[in-house]
This record gives C-alpha cells, sequence and structure tokens, in this order.
C-alpha cells in the first residue's frame, strides 16, 4: 500500500493528464468536423498534427503509468476487478491506436495540405470520426473509474463452504 501522499499525487497526476488528453480529443473533434465540412485543410490539419503530437502523446504516458500505480497501490491489482480491466484494455488500445494510426494520418494530412494536394472526403470523415470514438471511450474511463461497479472476476475460496476472501477497497484501505 502506498502512503496517501504518494496516493493524491498520482490521483491528481492521473486526473490531469486524462482531462489533458480528453480536452486535446475534443479539439481534434472540432478541427476534424471543420476539415470534413470543407474549411482550409492548410489551417486545420497541421494544427491538428500539433495537437496530436504536442499535447496527446506526451500526456499518454503519465495518465497510463499513474493509472496502473494507483491500480497497484491502492490494492486493486491489475487484474482484481473487470472494471479495471476494461479502462486498462481501453486506455492501451486509446494509446497504440494514437501512436500508431491517428498521429501518422495527422501527419500525412498535415504534409498534403501544405503541399497543396486535395485531402480525400473519406479521409477527412475519419479524422473527424476517431476523435469522437475516442473521447465516448475516454468518458467511459472516467465513468468506470469514478462509478467502480461491482463487476467482481470471482476470488479463490477461503475453503469455508463457498466464502470468498475479500478484497480490501481504496476506502477500506484507507481506514
Amino acid at each position: 500500500m502506498m502512503s496517501p501522499r504518494w496516493h493524491r499525487v498520482l490521483l491528481v497526476t492521473h486526473i490531469a493528464s486524462a482531462v489533458g488528453i480528453l480536452g486535446a480529443d475534443l479539439a481534434l473533434l472540432a478541427m476534424g468536423v471543420t476539415g470534413a465540412r470543407g474549411a482550409d485543410p492548410r489551417t486545420v490539419y497541421p494544427a491538428a498534427r500539433l495537437v496530436a503530437e504536442w499535447v496527446m502523446a506526451p500526456l499518454a504516458v503519465p495518465t497510463v503509468v499513474a493509472g496502473v500505480l494507483l491500480a497497484v497501490g491502492a490494492g486493486y491489482g491489475l487484474a482484481s476487478d473487470r472494471w479495471l480491466l476494461v479502462k486498462i484494455a481501453v486506455t492501451t488500445l486509446l494509446v497504440v491506436v494514437l501512436l500508431a494510426v491517428v498521429i501518422p494520418a495527422l501527419r500525412d494530412a498535415a504534409d498534403a495540405a501544405l503541399a497543396g494536394r486535395a485531402i480525400a472526403g473519406d479521409q477527412r470523415t475519419r479524422l473527424a470520426a476517431g476523435p469522437a470514438v475516442s473521447s465516448a471511450l475516454l468518458l467511459l474511463n472516467a465513468t468506470l473509474g469514478v462509478a467502480k461497479p461491482r463487476l467482481r472476476r470471482p476470488h479463490r475460496s477461503t475453503g469455508r463452504a463457498g466464502l470468498t476472501a475479500p478484497r480490501p477497497t481504496a476506502r477500506s484501505a484507507r481506514a
């Protein structure tokens, strides 16, 4: 278990970086919709690329690291609750898609726009739809982190007639 001070530091780091990612994602959504509606691609896509590369990518690391440390340090463990497994899977998926798909797509769109090449309508639509999906997934993660629904995995038996050993919760660990 971690000290209450470190728990607060990690919690603030996790929340602040996740909120920053959500804000940047909503900015990408606004730029993507603007681009899909026919705005000047020389303005939209270079700006979107900067937001993804200079805001979202650097914030992904502290969000993931602080989240994992919170899960381990608060007594949840990384695989004790299904809600936590969902958060980890969604976060991993979002980081991989950001680094392997979104940033390269925005780099290509920005380079094409600055070179005066046309950007296809389906590409513009994808650059608007992606942030919409990822914003919804980020909101799902926020909801799971706050609600912590009782989607527990079955625990080992204590050996007594079907009773299971209780797992510590964040509240009981602080008591």
